[in-house]
């Protein structure tokens, strides 16, 4: 059986539902651990940082999060110009504290094109999508007991926490018996809730080349959280099998590394780390030449949760052999792997 660790990748698509589900930590204060940045290029970094309104070290209400994203928000305006491309906070590093992770509007930051939102009235049961919204609070719940290993060896997620690993095995049945309505819902439905419900749901169902192709053009949807979902289950799929992976285009993906989403980069990061194991080398001279600033500004994060992913491409790119990429990375020697790009 094959397990993946998630303690922080799956955690920002869940927090706003941390913060509103009732009776769930609404007065806990935890610190803030680390703010990093990306999409910094060309900008004076230390200015940006010196004027935040909060520092790390902070105390920080739950309940007070989203008012200082509007306040770092601001704070980048202020200094330089442009709105900041994403401020996203991250519950929660090793200690249980706060990450938040700014974009900035500097030259390492592209702008994507996506699918125009479709129009179409399909929809899921609403017995279905309160499903979906129970799963994501068990899952949410799950992070924060700090249990969630998963089992990612059959295609699709199933957690070691049993509340979550029900939920996750009704999705899996319904998903076997439904997934004509829930892809037509993915492609056509108006409703953004429907269609991030329908992302999550279509992990679940029987792999197919319909399935996959599915999942790819979910993952240019104009939703956020619809790529979130998208990309996790296509990164999954990819573990259970390199098959799949050879069969999932990287093109698309590696222009989301220099998205201005957090979600963004930290799910395509994810998939590539898959994409990229057989070291193809026309796709890590396309990452190379597209997305190396970006990959070096995310090594240089400090939670290896979410740094390591670009760590990895970057040892790839560079040519660094596997078993020795790994020890470079155990001993937290980044800038090694940085100057072995050169």
């Amino acid at each position: 059986m094959r397990r993946q660790n998630w303690p922080r990748n799956i955690c920002f698509p869940f927090l706003m539902l941390f913060l509103m589900t009732p009776g769930v930590a609404q007065e806990k204060h935890r610190r803030i651990g680390e703010i990093d940045f990306y999409g910094y290029a060309g900008l004076d970094l230390e200015k940006i940082r010196a004027a935040l309104p909060v520092r790390e070290g902070d105390e920080l209400a739950d309940d007070a999060v989203l008012t200082q994203v509007g306040r770092i928000k601001e704070t980048v305006k202020r200094a330089v110009g442009k709105p900041a491309t994403d401020v996203a906070p991250v519950c929660c590093d090793a200690q249980g504290n706060w990450m938040f992770y700014v974009g900035l509007p500097g030259s390492s930051i592209r702008t994507l094109r996506f699918n125009p939102p479709p129009k179409g009235r399909a929809r899921l049961p609403a017995s279905i999508t309160a499903h979906y919204q129970k799963t994501m609070e068990a899952s949410s719940s799950a992070v924060r007991k700090g249990v969630a290993d998963e089992d990612h060896s059959r295609g699709y997620a199933l957690s070691v926490d049993p509340d979550l690993r029900a939920k996750q095995l009704a999705t899996r049945a319904y998903a076997l018996r439904n997934e004509a309505l829930v892809r037509r819902v993915l492609a056509s439905a108006a409703n953004a809730e429907q269609r991030i419900a329908a992302a999550h749901i279509l992990g679940y169902a029987r792999q197919s080349e319909q399935q996959i192709q599915a999942l790819v053009r979910a993952s240019q949807d104009s939703d956020e959280t619809v790529r979130n979902n998208a990309i996790r289950a296509l990164g999954v799929l990819s573990q259970s099998d390199p098959k799949v992976a050879a069969r999932i285009p990287a093109e698309h993906f590696i222009a989301m590394l220099s998205s201005g989403s957090w979600t963004d980069r930290n799910k395509a990061g994810f998939l590539l780390d898959e994409l990229t194991k057989r070291r193809d080398p026309k796709l890590l001279a396309q990452l190379r030449l597209r997305s190396l600033d970006s990959l070096i500004e995310m090594a240089r994060w400090r939670s290896r949760g979410h740094a390591d992913f670009a760590r990895i491409l970057l040892g790839r790119i560079a040519g660094i052999e596997e078993v020795r990429l790994r020890a470079v990375l155990e001993a937290g020697q980044v800038d090694q792997i940085i100057e072995a790009l050169k």
